[in-house]
């Protein structure tokens, strides 16, 4: 890592940077500050449980997030998707048919997706009684009383399967698979697939059965509620749920991550152009204090058409459409990474390029126009993500997976125009250190050639 107080302090003069475009001419105070009212309470059954009020619209969101995740999967790999992809496919008292007919009827629509570290459902209904009370109701059986039968089994374990095999063959889903299987080798993080042919194939009904009873339990889910209810209807919502599902477990903590190496990855694909792919370990929860001005970096970086890596990449070489920064959080780790697509031949050079760029930004920073900038596009995102209850719905949903304060959505744009260049700068050379770099290319092997000079 850089020493701090030697590191060279960020200039506004004789960079390209110092004077943004879409810094010009805009009003960047213009939003409002966010005042989003957040009650928390906890069910009899452990069940956390967040709502916000909402009374614009006739509508209620529920999110149901269980710690059911991939990481989960202890027996066999692809335990918990099948799991998951099984609770709409027939429960013990309606067939999938019954269910998908009778939502459809009462113009319900649920919506589910497996990830790494949970399994979330949602349901999103009008609140008129008439039909949210049926609509809970199925939403409820199909959680908490599945049939797992054999026959949904076959299928949904040939449907995962060929998902599986669609991502691993798309260039860029491939390139962040082989980032996290080198940075989390032999953590639960390392099977970013979350199933593998073998764990597949040897998954029974009766497994099903058994990893229901233990991570689809009370205790085992974060609820959030958004809409057209009242304090006392929202409490009885969560307990409703709350109560049919089992009782009694909770995930256990994951095991730290192994200690990060670089390397360099190539994998071999026919096409037109290659994904490429830097990841560096960033094991920094997201309510660390430092995260959001990681976050800032990161648009800095790579968020936008006058974002350093696109002016660098496209604007003056015409390299790629577009370059991309990431910032991944993770309860027992995380990583950082930038993701383009550029011609076979530019591979080597495009990625030495970038390298470069990350390493003059980790040891300068961020000029003051371009984190005003950054600050302004996070407010945005946050603006646009509360307009809607949908949209707020999931947004909480992160917030509590991530053990963020209730009031984090009222204080958050205070605090990211609290930070300064050299507060971004600090947070960078306190966490990424490019000695760990892990590049990844997907795409066909060919000659490499010098990079295009830049336009000035």
């Amino acid at each position: 890592m850089h020493d701090l107080t030697t590191a060279p302090k960020p200039t506004e003069t004789n960079s390209i940077y110092g004077s943004l475009l879409c810094a010009q001419g805009l009003d960047l105070d213009q939003f409002e500050p966010i005042q989003t009212q957040v009650q928390a309470w906890t069910t009899a059954a452990g069940t956390g449980v967040k709502f916000v009020e909402a009374r614009g619209l006739p509508i209620v969101d529920v999110v149901l997030r269980f710690k059911a995740g991939t990481v989960q999967d202890t027996e066999h790999s692809g335990l918990a998707a099948l799991t998951l992809y099984m609770l709409d496919e027939g429960s013990q008292q309606y067939t999938a048919i019954q269910q998908a007919v009778q939502l459809e009827r009462l113009g319900a629509i649920r919506e589910k997706q497996i990830r790494l570290e949970h399994a979330t459902l949602s349901l999103r209904s009008l609140s008129t009684p008439a039909v949210l009370k049926p609509s809970l109701a199925l939403f409820t059986d199909l959680v908490a009383r599945p049939a797992f039968l054999s026959p949904a089994l076959d299928k949904i374990k040939q449907q995962l399967l060929r998902s599986n095999a669609s991502r691993e063959w798309r260039p860029v889903s491939r390139a962040r698979s082989e980032a996290f299987r080198h940075l989390f080798s032999g953590h639960p993080y390392g099977s970013p697939l979350g199933s593998s042919e073998q764990g597949v194939a040897a998954v029974t009904t009766d497994d099903l059965r058994k990893f229901h009873q233990r991570a689809y339990s009370a205790s085992n889910l974060e609820m959030v509620v958004v809409g057209d209810l009242s304090f006392a209807e929202a409490q009885a919502l969560s307990q409703q749920i709350s109560q049919a599902l089992p009782q009694h477990w909770s995930a256990t903590d994951l095991p730290t991550v192994p200690a990060a190496t670089g390397t360099t990855i190539k994998v071999e694909q026919p096409g037109a152009s290659s994904a490429v792919l830097l990841a560096l370990p960033l094991n920094v929860p997201a309510n660390d204090p430092q995260f959001p001005a990681l976050v800032l970096a990161s648009d800095v970086l790579g968020e936008g058409l006058e974002s350093r890596l696109m002016v660098e990449l496209r604007q003056r070489r015409g390299l790629t459409y577009g370059v991309h920064t990431r910032v991944s959080p993770l309860r027992a780790g995380g990583l950082f990474s930038v993701e383009w697509e550029v011609a076979p031949a530019h591979v080597e050079g495009s990625q030495q390029l970038v390298v470069n760029l990350l390493r003059d930004f980790i040891e300068q920073g961020p000029t003051q126009a371009e984190l005003q900038v950054a600050r302004k596009q996070q407010e945005g995102q946050l603006l646009r993500g509360v307009a809607q209850n949908k949209g707020l719905a999931a947004l909480l949903a992160d917030l509590t997976h991530q053990h963020q304060p209730d009031d984090h959505l009222n204080t958050y744009i205070e605090r990211i125009n609290r930070l300064t260049p050299a507060d971004v700068r600090a947070a960078m050379q306190r966490h990424l250190d490019l000695s760990y770099i892990v590049k990844v290319s997907v795409g066909p092997s060919v000659e490499q050639q010098p990079l295009p000079a830049p336009d000035q």
